[in-house]
């Protein structure tokens, strides 16, 4: 096309973006008779379409994540539940995404509690040593050579009740189901993750992921009404929101992490109940000074604070 011919439309497209009555009678002369409405219907559509093919794009990632997922009746509900964790993600909507993203948490978990096979092992291990000793080399630690002071009970149900009694000596006589939801996160952790073979130098790792789990607990109710906050939660709340562009990749690398251990714990569940079957019985002791090194529960208590 001629640079002058150029140089006109240019001029006439101009004119009627800033005049709309030029614009209404040229689009008459185009014959162009569709209204400014149904573009804008167009438009609708146009986005319609395009959010549909990026919600295929995020259900196949969904599909691929829980792929091989061993808890197969959940399954369909983790997908969808996915699908609207990156929904909100996409439009900055941190209180909702941490939501959906605890919710495939909490199914997972709950699920897994109703598991006897779990209740069985826990009830039987709770008074046995929660560590392993490190062996040379590049050996995987044997599960039966237990060492340290500190008994299962005390590394999951840290702390005291109301009561004043230590919890892991209340809470270890509860059912499996009724625990609290944190409290049954760091027993999947334990038993799950670690495989019950937690080595000393594995206890930075245990906190940091339970940690971050806890984070999460805490921030899905961020944007309900009428919430009155401890102060503990709000300052949570005060210390994640500001950096919630971090926390959103901090809080989805967590869930991948938690599938994980799921994956890996359930291929070795039947050879701990194995063990733990072969155990006696052993009274959950009162805790002692010694958590990690000289690391006394009441620092660690300060340092992680007290989650229910």
């Amino acid at each position: 096309m001629e640079e002058n011919k150029k140089a006109a439309i240019e001029k006439i497209y101009l004119l009627a973006k800033q005049d709309a009555e030029f614009k209404e009678e040229l689009r008459k002369k185009l014959g162009i008779t569709s209204s400014a409405s149904s573009v804008i219907i167009d438009d609708k559509r146009l986005n319609q379409i395009y959010e549909y093919c990026i919600e295929k794009i995020i259900r196949k990632q969904a599909e691929d994540f829980y792929k091989d997922f061993p808890i197969t009746s959940i399954v369909s509900t983790l997908i969808d539940d996915y699908v609207r964790m990156e929904s909100f993600r996409r439009r900055d909507n941190f209180g909702d995404f941490c939501l959906a993203l605890y919710q495939q948490i909490e199914n997972i978990t709950n699920k897994i509690c109703e598991s006897s096979v779990l209740a069985e092992i826990t009830d039987k291990m709770w008074g046995h040593l929660a560590y392993v000793k490190t062996p040379e080399g590049q050996q995987e630690p044997e599960i039966k050579d237990r060492t340290g002071k500190t008994d299962i009970a005390n590394l999951i149900f840290y702390g005291t009740s109301k009561s004043g009694l230590p919890n892991a000596v209340e809470k270890s006589k509860k059912a499996l189901q009724n625990q609290f939801a944190s409290d049954k996160i760091r027993i999947i952790i334990y038993f799950y993750g670690f495989g019950t073979r937690l080595k000393n130098s594995d206890f930075d790792s245990f906190r940091e992921i339970t940690g971050l789990l806890n984070d999460i607990y805490q921030c899905r109710n961020m944007n309900h009404r009428g919430n009155t906050l401890t102060q503990w939660e709000e300052e949570t709340l005060n210390r994640i929101i500001p950096m919630k562009s971090l926390y959103y990749f901090k809080f989805l690398g967590c869930l991948a992490q938690y599938i994980s251990f799921i994956k890996k714990g359930d291929s070795e569940m039947s050879n701990i109940l194995a063990y733990a079957r072969s155990l006696e019985t052993k009274k959950v002791e009162m805790p002692g000074p010694i958590i990690k090194g000289k690391m006394d529960l009441a620092v660690l208590e300060k340092m992680t604070k007290k989650r229910k």
